[in-house]
């Protein structure tokens, strides 16, 4: 006998106090002020005899620990398995230390605080369960991202060139356009929840040391005044490791920036949401399971000579270290590391030599009737979200990056072996070696299949 779905949704302050370390650049910054707060948005989905349970964090990143504590807790108080959890973070670039990244140090007491507020998301909407329906829904938007990769006249690959460089090329590759969606509603017509998927890495704010939860809490707010405060929103960042919001062939010029252009981009898509809600099928049964897989891959290799080389870059002033030429480390390929970085990039050999050469991080599917969520553990890159979406029988595939831990950029062997670039520089945001996309790949069709 099929029963009725029912669903609830909630959300949790997991804002930092000020003077909390902020990530997404080379050095650590300090937040100053709060331009909006920062949350934990939660959706659960129960059909009788399984309950999904997904969670959205205005973060950098989700480490693992992090996820798997939330997924205890979760465990122990609502009853729901951790393979049929999925935590992901947004990206936004003005949120807090959640893990050690680049030139910031973690905050070890904001990360044990947030699992719990995590935890409680989810609580609470169980709480909140009621009778619901689900749609989904698909669209292209080809206008608003541009891939930041760019081959340069001198045979290497960039990214972020400047717009107009005279020695640009051509980009790397494509872009993703799908923007997918998902919306929950009461049975009364009362709106949940409106989940969107969307291959934007981030737009950017006025101020980098104002906490913010960048275009992605713009989504939430404008979902908000248009559904109603019922509505909890969430944004899920797809394959995007190299997809923004900036045109550096000119030819689209944007005249706003900061705030102003996440406003925009957050509406365009909301604007998608509008007018697919009013034509979505509505279900009120569906078929819900969740899976979860261990991805093993091997970390970039730090050679003697690398830890060599760090211990003398980092045995001088910043910014001296003036035999620095053409590397200097064996994993650069192509571009070398801006000379102003090199001690950063020292560090982070140091960090690396530490950890195991084969690492593991977790893999997930949540198939929710016709469609499913694939889950993967970092910055995936554009053309991998669009190889998995294409072999996938879903409709729609949801592509989530940044989910259940963080592995960094997961490049393509091709970046790796024959670009090079930021993505690819080994960091703790950026761990995986050549060989670990086909694998990853591979796994997730075994697991969609």
């Amino acid at each position: 006998m099929e029963t009725t779905l029912r669903a609830g949704s909630a959300s949790t302050n997991i804002t930092p106090p000020l003077g909390t370390r902020i990530p997404g650049g080379f050095r650590p910054r300090y937040a100053e002020n709060v331009d909006d707060e920062l949350f934990a948005k939660a959706v659960v989905i129960d059909n009788g005899t399984t309950r999904i349970a997904i969670v959205t964090c205005d973060l950098i990143a989700i480490p693992e620990k992090v996820a798997n504590a939330a997924k205890a807790r979760i465990a122990d108080r609502c009853d729901i398995p951790p393979a049929h959890v999925m935590v992901n973070a947004t990206h936004t670039h003005t949120a807090v230390a959640i893990a050690d990244l680049l030139g910031v140090d973690e905050d070890t007491e904001y990360t044990e605080w947030a699992s719990l507020k995590i935890a409680d998301a989810v609580e609470l909407a169980v709480w909140r369960l009621k009778p619901a329906r689900v749609g989904f829904a698909s669209v292209n938007e080809e206008r608003i991202t541009f891939n930041r990769r760019w081959h340069m006249k001198d045979g290497t690959v960039r990214f972020n060139p400047g717009i107009e460089n005279p020695d640009l090329v051509e980009p790397t590759g494509t872009i993703d356009p799908e923007v997918a969606m998902m919306f929950v509603e009461a049975d009364d017509g009362t709106p949940i929840s409106a989940v969107a998927n969307f291959s934007l890495h981030y737009i950017g704010t006025d101020n980098s040391n104002a906490l913010s939860a960048d275009y992605f809490g713009h989504f939430d707010r404008l979902m908000r005044h248009y559904l109603g405060d019922t509505c909890i929103s969430l944004l899920w960042n797809a394959a995007s490791g190299q997809i923004n919001n900036t045109d550096f062939s000119g030819q689209t010029k944007w005249t706003a920036s900061g705030h102003q252009q996440a406003v925009k981009m957050a509406n365009v898509l909301a604007g998608h949401f509008i007018v697919e809600k009013q034509l979505m099928e509505m279900h009120e049964t569906l078929d819900l399971s969740g899976d979860l897989a261990t991805l093993t891959f091997q970390r970039k290799e730090i050679t003697a000579e690398d830890l060599q080389i760090a211990e003398q870059v980092l045995s001088v002033p910043q910014g001296t270290y003036d035999a620095y030429e053409t590397g200097p480390f064996s994993w650069v390929v192509g571009e070398p590391i801006p000379h102003a970085l090199v001690d950063v990039y020292a560090h982070e050999c140091q960090r690396l030599a530490k950890l195991p050469t084969q690492m593991t991080a977790p893999v997930q599917v949540i198939r929710l009737g016709e469609a499913a969520i694939v889950a993967l553990p970092g910055e995936v890159f554009v053309e991998t979200g669009m190889n998995i979406k294409a072999k996938s029988d879903a409709k729609p595939t949801f592509l989530v990056s940044l989910a259940n831990g963080y592995i960094g950029y997961i490049c393509t062997d091709k970046a790796l072996t024959q670009e090079g670039g930021y993505e690819t520089w080994a960091a703790k945001s950026s761990l995986p070696a050549a060989g670990t996309v086909p694998t990853m790949e591979a796994l997730v069709a075994s697991l969609l299949n």
